[in-house]
């Protein structure tokens, strides 16, 4: 891809890199290393530890002193962004949290607590909706004797088919399992509802052969395209290469020509690794046939190094862009939509 010999490497690192210190906001810090939030109305920039164990050193260096292990679904202030001198690593953004250490991105997701009005309707064919805290446990029935299904995300999305007031006047959404065609309950005001305005189309007066996107799985790195013009640039990560073949994402040329915004994954172990069983995976755009996709990815923030099984994994917010952007325009009252007419991709 050319146009990435114009910028450098170290910058390609900065754009994507502390481009999250944008999203910091002012606001009570919450105090508590590491504490679990009880209440923060305020949209402050939290780091969830997404691995159990992961490192917090002393300095943003992977051989610097390590001051703890973190549990893995704690949260910390994200207090500073930086870029190690790693030139080994080809993801150098490290978090500086609560002020007094440092933890590799790669397993820090950042993540907001925000509530929600529950004075909500849901249509009868059900809408999209989007978790907005840290996480929240998901039930597998309202009442006596339930029990915890799943534990859902933030950012992650699903498909909200009823809202609910049980006997003691909470109100809860009961969510679909696109997978198993079962249902989840959660409390609704840890969901918004994903309003119309969101699911619109990116720039539709550009006819759909003048768009299209351009995977370089060397650079860990996508292209958007409208003609010659680059309109929005991203890392990614890619299928993880193994000498078995693995789960290598498939370079050629396809069209983006099925779609859903919220999608349940799961795949059992095999002999080429461990398998995965990811409830609510966001703005999903497949281009083959055998299911890889473009999607979102919660679980990881390790975006520039391969980690997905074929996939091309992006952050929530890069996904959702590159959802809309695509062909075909997907309806907001459909949570499936298909047409072999879709954006053109090319994966190098």
């Amino acid at each position: 891809m050319d146009s990435m010999d114009k910028l450098s490497r170290r910058d390609f690192l900065h754009f994507f890199g502390l481009g999250i210190a944008g999203l910091m906001l002012p606001g009570k810090w919450i105090t508590g290393q590491g504490s679990a939030l009880l209440d923060d109305r305020s949209g402050l920039l939290l780091g969830r530890v997404t691995q159990q164990a992961h490192p917090l050193h002393r300095a943003p260096h992977a051989e610097s002193e390590i001051l703890r292990e973190m549990d893995k679904d704690s949260l910390w202030k994200i207090t500073n962004v930086t870029v190690s001198n790693e030139e080994i690593s080809a993801n150098r953004i490290w978090y500086e949290l609560d002020g007094v250490g440092y933890a590799h991105s790669r397993r820090i997701q950042p993540v907001r607590r925000v509530f929600n009005d529950a004075n909500t309707v849901i249509p009868e064919d059900g809408c999209l909706g989007e978790i907005t805290v840290p996480f929240v446990d998901a039930y597998n029935k309202l009442g006596e004797g339930r029990s915890i299904a799943y534990r859902f995300y933030y950012a992650s999305t699903f498909w909200i088919l009823k809202r609910l007031v049980d006997n003691e006047g909470s109100v809860w959404y009961q969510l679909l399992d696109d997978r198993d065609y079962r249902v989840f309950y959660v409390p609704a005001y840890f969901m918004r509802l994903v309003p119309d305005a969101e699911l619109r189309p990116i720039s539709p007066e550009v006819p759909s052969e003048e768009k299209r996107v351009e995977v370089d799985l060397a650079s860990q790195s996508l292209m958007a395209y409208e003609g010659e013009k680059i309109v929005f640039m991203s890392r990614i990560s890619s299928g993880v290469r193994l000498p078995e073949g693995g789960f290598a994402t498939p370079k050629g040329y396809y069209r983006t020509y099925r779609k859903r915004p919220c999608r349940h994954m799961a795949n059992p172990a095999n002999a080429y690794g461990s398998g995965f069983d990811l409830p609510g995976v966001p703005w999903v755009s497949y281009f083959t046939s055998d299911g890889i996709a473009f999607h979102g990815a919660y679980w990881h923030n390790d975006f520039g190094v391969p980690h997905s099984h074929g996939c091309i994994n992006m952050t929530p917010v890069t996904a959702k862009w590159l959802y809309r952007w695509t062909t075909p325009a997907v309806p907001p009252e459909n949570y499936y939509f298909a047409d072999p007419d879709g954006t053109r991709v090319i994966i190098r």
